[in-house]
């Protein structure tokens, strides 16, 4: 593979080559102190229209704006050459390079620079402020990736920070260290609790030998693996660079003698290779001093169109965000990265140069500055997960895809022949454009379906038993010995056959490999002798790469992730696009079928429903029951939370158990913050076997889509990498509309660089308009002309040695976002202030300055401090008091704000007077708390208050009709046209909406919560009947089909019969008229 800079940037300072020194010139003050880089507003503000990340112009657009500058008195204004030059120029200069690459593959493709980007994410203050890079022991919590098991026990360690800086002193993992108690050990690992650096250590053992042949030293260590130990850093007190000069190490074996330590599994003593004992930790040479910080991180892949019509135009992308971010920023599009996108190279063929970019880093680290530490500091990238829809993770773990017999991609459950699901693909509006499937049929191309045998009621049942297990687990080393089996068979002749087999009975498919392997089939093909043969195959493997490892997937040169174990379950594309979908597009073709006075009785229900506290507005009825084949990931994610209010009395008993066990787990899934990791994942896992045992009672048959077998793994991988919104993919999906507008202003004659190329100018405004630093870039040649490297006075340069030149931006671009506009709309940087919890003091009682006050005003709404916005009337859910352990529900009777305060200009609420509201028994059959006011009133603070509350109608329990009429609004104004409207009985009679998805904490004590002994909890139970109701059912159809097919054949011979009669009649009528008339 080849690579070179497209943005022709000049590499990075991290290489082994000396740093050349620059020639520093001091610039004009005007540019220096006012819009550098730029060198005046109108050529900031132009760069800054053009490079919005869903505000793209085209060049014909630029000439028009242009012009109107021009004709409204703007002078000097530059042409359209002149500012791309200049943006060129300053891409050069501090900007991040695009590196095009000659895949494997043979296709040309282009990506941004992977450390470029954590280079200036590091330098960025708006991102660093909020990065982690160890691990922390929460306890039972578990809100972040840091939190979960993953990062703590099962990462990489040489992935992970390998040094904590402890007064001064930078202390390693693998170096020899004294303890304040004088214990001699070994960290294997840092991380965080409560604040301080915690050290989980190996100990050592000081071992004498009589060394007769001088291989072995007199005295060393012996490292006890097989033994953990827990140590705060700050009682570390020797290290590996003071152990010569301290007393505490004297007659104890140099750090530098290790003999070697004790395996973990047989106990016998193996060799020491984890770093070489006599320099250490490899990484405190490279950082020369400087901190070494990991960056882990997200990696996406997906599919989208490059059109905005409907013709398919696939691009492959491939996406990140940094791992260390908190949830609540992670996904934000500001933090999402664009590495690389092309039309005609696979994924894998762009992985493996995302790869050889981290393979560098790996070897020699990213060097940066901090900009909180005000330091140089090395960085190490790794990833932690790669994420996107089942296909792509699929196809990124080399699996053979969910239509495969095999079709788990995390373990080896299997299936007698391949799935017969022919779900549509799932990601929204993309998924009209094409028809690639997520759950598709193995196709041997010739368009025809086997006809299966029918299975018996036995088969049935252990088919779908083992179905709703979870198999055997996938383990990286033992895919990769398989993979290089089928490689190795493939070199020698007569082998086809086998490897086909093998691949279904391995259930792997390396799409990278398959490029080489179908190269030896065409070399070998139309030779007549096996000796041919083999000749031809000897010739074809003497073109390979020397190094077979890069005939292979780079997935598996990934070091610390295992693509199996590492592929999390994707939840938007499982649990809204997958059993929502075809739960709601069940209703509305099986369960209504052609019944219209059902269709519009639920749209009727939908549009009249009370959607106050979930954050949406009215819902479109008729569009959700209309266009059900083609709603999106947002239009589900509503239905989930409102369908068992709407339903009811439409559907089966059996499909209505099946909602309501699913609304009743998706909050679940979707629940940012888990206070207790335990009983939450214990919750979960019976809410999933709650759900599976309701759709295995209503019919089986919905167990040939894989997903329902994938859930299965979520509780495991929420466990291991924290909750399951941190590795949903909505923000990337969203994502996609940005790399099809750059698509669409690209000049399509190399849409894989152009695209790549303006995302890299994108975020070089991002980053220079944010208060990043920015990089001195070598000075470099563009299209021809020699580029006058310009920097700001002498005084505001920082030199970082290895990590290069920085220096700020001029305050100009600041003050460009220093407030909320247009601009920092479109870069997503929009501070919208709201009151937060370290506004209002922690006062138990209303102090009596407020209670005295003479004037206060009443206002309509509010924000609460979660974000949401509540009006008066909207029910809330209070903070528990000193004798609750759960939040109390309330609606909101009045806002009070003091006037002439603060308060009152900022917004902000002094008083809430709430009306107090009772939960009491289930409301059947939505498995539902009632609600009733109690008719008691509190005075509370905005902090008390914890989210807003969604109630409905008990319709169900009074059977209300649509009776009503309301008019029909067009166009903002009233018609005379009018449409139903439900007429609720006891409108009073209210049911808590538990299945509400935001801040779905705060429910988990309002909730029915499951009996674990509750006989519907019985999944065997539940299988056998689900199957003996399916096996019934297959015996009425065939019943009723024989029926149908000997009536059919009566009538027929009715109808032979009749016509035969007919004949004969005129016939004979004939005979009679001839002998007349003769």
């Amino acid at each position: 593979m080849t690579s070179g800079n497209d943005s022709e940037a000049a590499p990075i300072d991290n290489q082994d080559h000396p740093r050349k020194r620059m020639r520093i010139t001091p610039e004009p003050a005007a540019l220096s102190q006012e819009w550098f880089p730029w060198d005046n507003k109108l050529a900031c503000t132009v760069d800054i229209l053009m490079h919005l990340p869903r505000s793209v112009f085209s060049q014909r657009q630029l000439d028009i704006f242009l012009w109107v500058l021009n004709a409204n008195g703007i002078t000097d204004t530059p042409s359209v050459k002149s500012l791309q030059n200049t943006q060129a120029a300053l891409q050069a200069k501090h900007g991040i390079r695009t590196l095009s690459y000659k895949g494997a593959l043979g296709h040309n493709y282009s990506v941004n620079s992977l450390a470029d980007i954590i280079a200036h994410e590091m330098a960025n203050p708006r991102t660093r402020q909020d990065l982690h890079f160890f691990p922390e022991d929460a306890g039972t919590e578990v809100n972040e990736y840091w939190h979960a098991s993953h990062w703590r026990e099962e990462a990489d360690l040489d992935k992970l920070t390998p040094m904590v800086n402890v007064n001064g002193q930078h202390y390693y993992v693998f170096e020899p260290c004294i303890l304040r108690s004088g214990t001699v050990c070994m960290p294997f690992r840092w991380l965080m609790k409560d604040g301080h650096y915690f050290a989980q250590v190996w100990p050592l053992f000081h071992v004498s030998f009589d060394s007769v042949d001088g291989l072995a030293p007199p005295d060393a260590w012996v490292v006890a693996r097989y033994q953990q130990a827990e140590v705060p850093a700050e009682d570390i007190v020797v290290g590996f660079g003071t152990w010569t000069a301290s007393s505490m190490s004297g007659g104890l074996p140099h750090c530098s003698s290790i003999h070697g330590c004790v395996d973990q599994q047989s106990g016998d003593l193996i060799p020491w290779n984890l770093t070489n004992p006599t320099v250490g930790n490899r990484w405190r040479a490279l950082a020369d001093g400087a901190r070494v910080l990991a960056f882990p991180i997200w990696l996406y892949c997906d599919d989208t169109s490059g059109n905005v019509s409907k013709k398919w135009n696939k691009h492959n992308s491939f996406l990140f965000t940094p791992a260390g971010l908190p949830s609540s920023r992670v996904h934000e599009e500001y933090n999402i990265h664009f590495l690389c996108t092309s039309n005609i190279a696979p994924p894998l063929e762009m992985l493996d140069g995302i790869v050889e970019q981290l393979e560098e880093t790996w070897n020699a680290g990213v060097w940066t500055w901090d900009c909180v530490y005000n330091e140089r500091v090395l960085v190490i990238p790794s990833v932690v997960a790669l994420l996107g829809d089942n296909p792509m993770q699929s196809e990124l773990s080399c699996h053979v895809g969910l239509g495969g017999r095999l079709f788990c991609r995390v373990c080896k459950v299997s299936t007698s022949s391949g799935n017969e699901d022919e779900d549509e693909d799932e990601n929204g509006p993309d998924g009209a454009q094409h028809d690639r499937n997520d759950d598709v049929h193995d196709s041997n191309g010739s368009g025809r379906t086997k006809k299966k045998k029918l299975e018996t009621m036995a088969e049935m049942k252990t088919r779908i038993t083992n179905f709703l297990n979870i198999g055997s687990l996938r383990e990286k080393e033992d895919s990769m010995v398989k993979l290089r089996s089928l490689f190795t068979m493939a070199k020698a002749t007569g082998n086809q056959q086998r490897i086909k087999s093998d691949k279904t009975k391995f259930g792997l498919k390396d799409t990278f490999l398959e490029h080489f392997l179908n190269r030896l089939v065409l070399a070998a093909k139309g030779k007549k002798t096996v000796a041919t043969r083999q000749a031809a195959l000897d010739a074809c493997s003497a073109t390979f790469p020397d190094n077979e490892s890069k005939m292979f997937s780079p997935v598996w040169r990934i070091k610390g992730l295992d693509p199996h174990t590492d592929t999390p379950v994707e939840i938007l594309h499982v649990v809204l696009l997958g059993f929502v979908k075809y739960f709601w597009r069940d209703v509305i073709q099986n369960q209504l079928k052609n019944n219209d006075a059902k269709k519009a009785l639920l749209a009727t229900r939908l549009s009249d429903l009370d959607v106050s506290g979930l954050g949406i507005s009215k819902l479109a009825g008729h569009t959700l029951v209309q266009y059900a084949g083609s709603l999106t990931g947002r239009d589900f994610r509503v239905i989930a939370q409102v369908a068992p209010f709407v339903i009811h009395d439409l559907v089966s008993s059996r499909c209505y158990e099946a909602w309501i066990a699913l609304s009743a787990m998706i909050p679940l899934i979707w629940q940012p913050k888990i206070p207790n990791i335990t009983t939450h994942l214990e919750n979960l896992r019976l809410h999933i076997k709650q759900f599976l045992a309701a759709v295995a009672r209503w019919n089986p048959q919905w167990f040939n889509k894989p997903k329902f077998h994938i859930l299965l793994h979520l509780v495991d991988h929420i466990r291991r990498f924290g909750p399951a919104s941190l590795f949903a993919t909505e923000g990337f999906e969203s994502f996609n509309a940005i790399i099809r507008a750059k698509s669409v202003h690209s000049n399509r004659l190399a849409p894989s660089r152009d695209i790549a190329i303006a995302f890299a100018q994108g975020y070089r405004v991002r980053h220079l308009l944010c208060g990043g630093l920015l990089r001195f870039c070598p000075q470099t040649v563009i299209t021809g002309a020699m580029v006058q490297i310009r920097v700001p006075r002498p005084s505001s340069l920082i030199d970082a040695g290895k990590a290069g030149m920085w220096y700020p931006v001029g305050p100009g671009p600041h003050r460009l976002i220093a407030s909320p506009n247009v601009v920092t709309s479109y870069l997503g940087i929009n501070n919208t202030q709201v009151a937060s919890q370290s506004i209002f003091p922690n006062q138990p009682d209303i102090p009596s300055h407020v209670l005295q006050a003479k004037s206060f005003r009443t206002n309509k709404s509010m924000t609460l401090l979660n974000g949401d916005v509540c009006s008066v009337g909207q029910w809330v859910l209070v903070e528990p008091s000193a004798d609750t352990h759960s939040p109390t529900l309330a609606r909101v009777e009045e806002i009070l704000t003091r006037t002439g305060t603060d308060n009152e200009r900022h917004g902000w609420p002094d008083l809430i007077l709430l009306q107090n509201g009772n939960l009491t028994e289930l409301v059947q059959p939505y498995n539902m708390p009632s609600a009733r006011l109690d008719g008691q009133y509190q005075l509370t603070f905005i902090k008390s208050l914890l989210c807003t509350a969604n109630l409905q109608h008990s319709c169900a329990t009074h059977q209300c009709s649509t009776s009503g009429f309301v008019a029909v609004r067009q166009e903002r104004q009233l018609t005379e046209q009018t449409r139903p409207s439900m007429v609720h009985i006891q409108p009073d009679d209210m049911v808590l909406n538990t299945a509400r998805i935001r801040d779905s904490i705060h429910m988990t004590a309002l909730r029915h919560q499951i009996n674990p002994n509750d006989p519907n909890m019985d999944l065997d139970n539940a299988i056998m009947l689900g199957v003996t109701a399916a096996i019934d059912r297959r015996k009425q159809a065939a019943t009723t089909a024989e029926f149908e097919s000997q009536s059919v054949s009566a009538a027929a011979r009715t109808r032979r019969g009749a016509q035969g009669g007919r004949r004969a009649q005129l016939k004979s009528r004939a005979r009679v008229g001839s002998s007349r008339a003769g």
